[in-house]
């Protein structure tokens, strides 16, 4: 499609040089979820190197508020400006980390998402009864039930930053009346 909100996520390390450019970074935030490798982890430390860096390893838990990002919630209360957050893993764990960044005061330009292009699994927002179904395995246009109303669902070109969630609307809704 020419027109489109689904993000462009990176998956390889290059969004990560785009966070120092021109800026004073005095410490960088490593979000990634637990099956991100310990050997991606000290690549992406390595490459940050000589700014202060913290990691936090988060559940795939991503409707627990901060309490389900390992405590993510506390380090962001220390958080200042100059601070920079790379956050790493599949799409939906990224997107929904991402989401509470920015929801705690962190501008978009100040975190650098790297997914894992192999994670088939993504979540579906119903436009009827807005509900989020989780790590559904469905690609971009494809067919899901909905998980609060049971529709059948396409799953759309659109993804909501704001819910870290794909448009999911209902197969039919051009043949109803």
């Amino acid at each position: 499609m020419r027109s489109t909100s689904v993000p462009r996520w990176r998956s390889d390390y290059s969004a990560v040089d785009d966070l120092a450019a021109g800026a004073l970074v005095t410490r960088y935030v490593l979000v990634s979820e637990r099956s991100v490798s310990a050997q991606v982890i000290r690549e992406l430390s390595e490459r940050v190197a000589p700014v202060p860096t913290r990691t936090v390893i988060v559940d795939d838990g991503a409707g627990s508020g901060f309490g389900g990002f390992g405590g993510l919630g506390e380090l962001l209360s220390e958080a200042r400006i100059g601070w920079r957050f790379v956050v790493a893993g599949p799409e939906r764990m990224v997107g929904a980390v991402r989401a509470r960044l920015i929801s705690a005061g962190a501008l978009p330009a100040e975190i650098a998402a790297i997914i894992d292009p192999d994670a088939p699994v993504r979540d579906v927002f119903c436009a009827h009864c807005h509900t989020t179904s989780p790590s559904v395995p469905v690609a971009i246009g494809g067919r899901t039930p909905c998980a609060g109303c049971s529709a059948e669902l396409t799953v759309y070109y659109h993804y909501s930053r704001r819910h870290s969630a794909y448009l999911g609307y209902r197969a039919d809704s051009e043949e109803l009346p």
